[in-house]
């Protein structure tokens, strides 16, 4: 199991960190457990509550359903079903 770098970062809710997350737990999950509050609603990958914009590095959501592929394309991510697979940056 290998564990990434996963910077966050948003201006709306004051969130500038980063956090080790490993390569099998969601984000969201691992940023919660760190006590950092991010916007979720349905932890199920199927709204866009949670959405963010991947920068830097690679993620796997294959388990999102909201997104289409232009979205996905552009670098958008759903946090609740997001698996980093490098060290990334997410806005």
């Amino acid at each position: 199991m290998a564990t990434y770098k996963v910077t966050l970062l948003s201006e709306e809710h004051d969130i500038d960190t980063t956090i080790d997350c490993p390569d099998d737990a969601f984000v969201l999950d691992v940023a919660e457990e760190q006590g950092i509050e991010l916007p979720y609603s349905c932890r199920a990958g199927a709204c866009s509550t949670c959405a963010g914009k991947v920068v830097e590095g690679s993620i796997d959501q294959s388990e999102q359903s909201f997104l289409d592929e232009d979205q996905v394309g552009a670098g958008f991510v759903l946090t609740c079903v997001t698996y980093p697979t490098s060290d990334c940056k997410i806005l």
